[in-house]
């Protein structure tokens, strides 16, 4: 059976999402504005126990076409636009594992896009990843995990003809005894790393994260978690180095069989040891309500406001609000629809006239359609397409750009 990784938004889906959260992609797909999904799932930091039932091997393998008629995200009037075809291979494995009361789940992910007008732009990505979950006593388990992705940087804050290669490593442990019903303790650490070709190393950063909070389950009313979190971020090439402190509370109930939200509120505290940028206190949120009460359809809708370190911009860091809206309904037993609405806004804060020509602001605005055909229980075939629009303040960043997938997945 497929494993949980990562169990449960409701209990610990309340952090705030990572200093740089990265959602899993198919290679050839469009990365300007994450989906509106990936705003909500589980902190890497906030793991819970892993659930494997069984030992299981799963080998799933992809191939997508895509096309692109800004591949480089030229600015608005500017010259140089460019449209692409991109096709992109990808295989996957997934290894579960029980033995001696532990459960480990083992992943690797290699795709490979293949620009087919500009061939010295084709670079493969990769992403490996681990993560287990032993018992200690009672109730009680320890959780480490460990991840690694390699990849091609959006050019969307490049707004140029200019390829970046991103690493990206995370590794931590969760602790927590949380029982059927009742009070629980739940602690956490992480350290994160980003690092850049060298004429982007300005954007490298180091992050380590310490969490610790209190959690209360009952199934009759759900589950809560008051935490703290605090984000040490060193920034070595660009000397912007941050920190972000949490004090928040999650909650996550299911309202009916129809009706599904789980809300995070907390006050974020940013700092900058430069004294030229402007800390930042204030709300954050992350919120999301799924419906599914007008059958055959599926209605989410989410909203966040958040801190972010990992732009290509040289920023100290952002105040990003996130907002969502989709829907997805089944057109016959086989087949689905979904459309969707992503926008985003970020305020970047740094000292002054270090951003690029003056960058003080950006808003995004990423229209989404799709359509899936589940051939059998081992083939799926996609057709998506998104629409990408981004204005920006002052006017020197500012791009549309339109992408059509194809795709075809394989699962043994």
């Amino acid at each position: 059976m497929r494993a949980v990784l990562i169990a449960g938004a409701a209990s610990v889906g309340a952090w705030g999402a990572p200093a740089a959260a990265q959602p899993r992609q198919v290679a050839g797909q469009s990365r300007d504005v994450a989906p509106s999904q990936s705003l909500f799932l589980p902190s890497p930091v906030a793991a819970t126990p892993v659930s494997v039932r069984e030992n299981d091997v799963r080998i799933d393998t992809a191939l997508s076409t895509a096309y692109d008629d800004n591949i480089f995200r030229t600015v608005t009037g500017g010259p140089g636009r460019e449209s692409e075809i991109i096709v992109a291979p990808r295989v996957g494995v997934t290894v579960d594992r029980v033995a001696a009361g532990a459960q480990v789940t083992v992943n690797g992910q290699y795709g490979y896009e293949v620009f087919t007008r500009h061939p010295d732009r084709s670079r493969p990505r990769l992403a490996l990843g681990a993560r287990g979950t032993a018992a200690l006593v009672a109730t009680c388990g320890v959780t480490p995990y460990i991840d690694y992705r390699r990849e091609r940087t959006d050019f969307g804050d490049i707004n140029a003809a200019v390829d970046n290669t991103v690493r990206q490593t995370r590794f931590g442990m969760v602790a927590t005894c949380q029982r059927p019903a009742g009070f629980y303790p739940l602690v956490a650490a992480e350290r994160y790393q980003t690092q850049n070709d060298d004429r982007f190393d300005y954007a490298d950063q180091r992050t380590r994260t310490l969490v610790a909070g209190v959690g209360y389950r009952r199934p009759s009313l759900g589950q809560a978690l008051a935490y703290y979190r605090r984000d040490d971020i060193a920034r070595p090439t660009s000397g912007s180095d941050s920190t972000v402190d949490r004090f928040g509370v999650a909650l996550d109930r299911a309202v009916s069989p129809l009706l599904s939200a789980n809300v995070d509120l907390h006050w974020l505290s940013v700092n900058s040891a430069d004294p030229q940028v402007v800390p930042y206190d204030g709300l954050g949120w992350r919120a999301q309500v799924v419906s599914r009460a007008l059958a055959p359809i599926r209605l989410e809708a989410t909203a966040a406001r958040s801190i972010v370190f990992d732009t290509l911009l040289t920023t100290a860091y952002a105040i990003e609000s996130a907002y969502g809206l989709s829907g997805q309904a089944a057109i016959s037993e086989l087949s689905s629809a979904t459309l969707g609405v992503d926008w985003r806004s970020r305020d970047f804060r740094a000292p002054p006239a270090l951003v690029r020509n003056g960058l003080e602001s950006d808003r995004t605005l990423v229209l989404r359609a799709g359509l899936a055909r589940r051939v059998s229980e081992r083939l799926q075939l996609r057709l998506d397409a998104t629409h990408t629009r981004r204005a920006s303040a002052p006017a020197i960043a500012e791009f549309d750009a339109t992408r059509a997938i194809a795709s075809a997945e394989l699962r043994f």
